[in-house]
């Protein structure tokens, strides 16, 4: 195969500004946050360190207005210098891990023949090690392998791979299609059907090794709808000869059945280790006797335990984290297997770390934001990671693992480095029936004390934690520009399930499709819960002086959009809503997601459960609502418009807006990843929440030609819940 050479000039060398500390709240330093600013911040997927530690390869993402999708930079940094240079821009770059016994990388990259195998070196060339000849179309595409949430539809060749600690052998998989049968289908084989949106085709996951002779040998093929072999499948361990890894095998139950199995490089025979249930990551989280790492217990101090073969515990002793999310720095092992670094997550106010584990025990290791992407040398002595927190944009730093030292390296993104902090605080809430929820309260810019603010909430489960920005947390609801326009803005979080066993029970048995507990506790603990933490944190800031209560909105999306649903129809606090790409929970939603309908109603709405669904459907319960409520939705739904005819006749004030793909044969994403998409989404946001909330009318709104239906909705007659009416006029030119 030819040689393929990215040419880098010298202006792609960045030299890197000294690196100084964010600016306290209410200094003048920098500018303000622009919608520009937030469609921009960059994402670090990636980051390897080079076998001898001197540089460190990362991969960088952001929006790219001119493709209108997502692309990715790779960048190259010298750690003893301190400078970076672009090696190129790529459609998508996933992977990249330092290949043993080298100084060179390997990665999965899009350079315009969908994801395939390449070697990057330290000069900058890049060559390909494996292309798969026919990549196929991954995403809410037609004719493509559909996969969920905010991927962006690709091609894929390579799908995964990992190489052995000697840098010999390497393991991969490939994504391939399956033969196109065209038949009838019965049954469960037509039940899969049922979610079906678009056009799509079936795939399969063929497992390969390749040996130190460069020959491959096929392990094994599983079907795409396998979730391990789909988004793990080199989340592998290498045993001696033996290379240990994951299958789905599902068994009709909503949290599904994992087997880990064993493949030996030698002989060519496999054997099954264990069989699982109910899997919580999709890394193999083993520890440094071998054994199955866990964290266990209800409270801020779980006990870190490992169990071995045979049943046998052994505890580490109780620590202030979770393992395990996939929001953290992962998991890493030393070359001989006698060290362990675990990607953290605190549990009290949320942010990611690292500990080091061996045989003598835990120590963790914590900077003043999030660890949230890292590289590490084999030995596991020196790492290199992205820092962050909700008001310093993401830069690199490296860290003595040994001592705990850390040092800032390299700047991300300069661009994010000019703006000025928001003043973001922490906070734990309390609510009523003693749960405790995190969060922050970004204050707006200019804060003055003694002055209430207008108020949105913005939730989606448990994203609201120390990190700069995060899609899945605030969407396409410009959190930085609310604050910059005179908002007070609540990031909250369900109340977390770790802290108590029945509210763990409760989303265990949603996650299962059954009980116990029976539907109305489970409705108590997994939703109104949160409306609860909702209502009391926004008590709690009216008393000190902050909020306004007359002007109190609230926007969520997925997860969010549930508790959105559910707070504006079992509460009256809230005067505008927006409701991102939810819409779970309504009657007609049943047919595709029975066993979460199960667990919440107790079956379907069609039987004996009716009361059960009026109760607690926000469609059922639509004449209760108080607010002006937004649907943004990207695939539409029975149930989004179930809700949106529900609240009509009900003379609520509503708009539903449907955001499109980039071509007629696909979608938008769940996470948009649409540039143009997302801008007008953010705008829409600040329009509907200014005119319900403030009665102004924006003059950058999207599309204006819905300011006279909005005029029109405000001039009906509807439920004002003794809350004052904004005056929609039109605002007197200054």
């Amino acid at each position: 195969m030819n040689a393929l050479k990215i040419t880098v000039s010298s202006a792609a060398f960045l030299a890197v500004a000294a690196l100084s500390p964010a600016a306290a709240a209410g200094e003048s330093k920098g500018r303000p946050w622009t919608l520009e600013d937030i469609l921009l911040v960059p994402k670090v997927n990636e980051i390897a360190l080079s076998d001898d530690g001197r540089f460190a390869l990362y991969a960088v993402e952001a929006a790219d207005e001119t493709a209108g999708r997502p692309r990715a930079s790779v960048r190259i940094v010298d750690l003893t210098s301190r400078m970076q240079r672009e090696l190129g821009r790529v459609d998508m770059a996933k992977s990249l891990k330092p290949i043993p016994g080298t100084r060179d990388w390997s990665a999965l990259l899009d350079m315009g023949s969908g994801l395939q195998l390449y070697r990057i070196s330290a000069a900058g060339s890049i060559t390909p090690l494996m292309l798969s000849a026919a990549p196929l179309l991954v995403g809410r595409a037609d004719l493509a392998v559909p996969v969920g949430g905010g991927t962006p539809p690709h091609r894929v060749g390579v799908l995964a791979y990992d190489w052995s600690p000697d840098g010999r052998w390497l393991w991969y998989t490939l994504l391939k299609a399956a033969p196109d049968v065209r038949q009838v289908r019965f049954d469960g084989d037509a039940d899969q059907l049922r979610n079906r949106r678009r056009s799509s085709i079936a795939a399969n996951v063929e497992y390969y090794l390749r040996d130190p002779d460069g020959q491959s040998h096929k392990v094994l093929t599983r079907p795409s709808n396998d979730r391990m072999a789909m988004h793990a499948g080199a989340d592998i361990l290498w045993r001696g000869d033996e290379i240990e890894f994951r299958i789905e095998t599902p068994d009709g139950t909503a949290g599904g059945a994992f087997e880990v199995r064993a493949w030996d490089r030698r002989r060519m025979t496999m054997r099954t280790l264990a069989n699982e249930r109910d899997v919580q990551t999709l890394w193999i989280l083993k520890g440094p006797r071998g054994g199955e790492l866990s964290t266990e217990g209800f409270g801020d101090r779980p006990e870190l335990i490992e169990t071995v073969i045979g049943g046998k515990r052994r505890s580490y002793g109780p620590v202030g984290f979770t393992i395990g999310d996939l929001r953290s720095a992962g998991i890493q092992f030393s070359t001989d297997g006698r060290r362990v670094v675990l990607g953290t997550r605190s549990t009290s106010l949320p942010r990611y770390g690292l500990a080091l584990l061996d045989r003598r025990g835990v120590r963790p290791i914590e900077s003043a934001g999030s660890l949230t992407r890292c590289g590490f040398d084999s030995a596991l002595t020196k790492a290199v990671c992205v820092e962050e927190s909700m008001t310093r944009p993401p830069q690199l730093v490296r860290i003595d693992l040994s001592g705990g030292k850390i040092e800032p390296v390299a700047s991300i993104s300069p661009r994010h480095d000019e703006i000025a902090p928001l003043d973001a605080q922490p906070r734990i809430w309390i609510n009523r029936d003693g749960y405790k929820a995190s969060g922050y309260v970004v204050r707006p810019r200019g804060y003055k004390a003694g002055h209430r603010y207008p108020a949105i909430i913005v939730t989606h489960g448990g994203d609201a934690d120390e990190r700069f920005f995060d899609a899945a947390n605030q969407w396409n609801y410009p959190v930085q520009l609310f604050a910059e326009r005179g908002y007070v803005v609540l990031l909250i979080n369900d109340p977390s399930p770790r802290q108590a066993e029945a509210l763990e029970g409760a989303y265990r048995a949603w996650m299962r499709g059954s009980g116990p507990p029976g539907p109305e506790a489970l409705q108590q603990l997994v939703f109104i819960n949160g409306v609860h933490s909702f209502e009391d944190a926004i008590s709690q800031l009216t008393k000190e002086g902050l909020v306004d209560a007359d002007r109190v909105g609230i926007a969520g999306y997925s997860r969010g959009a549930q508790m959105v649903n559910v707070a504006v129809t079992q509460s009256t606090k809230f005067r505008a809503a927006s409701s991102g790409d939810g819409g779970l929970l309504e009657p007609s939603g049943y047919a595709t997601a029975r066993d979460s309908y199960d667990a919440i109603y107790g079956g379907s709405p069609l039987g004996g459960h009716l009361d059960q669904y009026r109760r607690f459907a926000p469609s059922l319960n639509a004449p209760k609502i108080c607010a002006a409520v937004l649907q943004q939705v990207a695939a539409a739904s029975p149930s989004q418009f179930e809700f949106y005819d529900a609240m009509r006749a009900a003379g609520v004030p509503t708009q539903i807006s449907y955001y499109p793909g980039k071509d007629p044969a696909s979608d938008e994403t769940h996470l948009f990843h649409i540039p143009a998409n997302r801008l007008n989404a953010m705008r829409e946001n600040i329009a509907w929440f200014d005119y319900w909330l403030l009665g102004k009318r924006d003059p950058d709104a999207p599309f204006p030609d819905r300011l006279t239906e909005w005029d029109r909705m405000a001039g009906e007659p509807r439920r004002h819940c003794g809350l004052p009416v904004p005056d929609q006029r039109p605002a007197t030119p200054n």
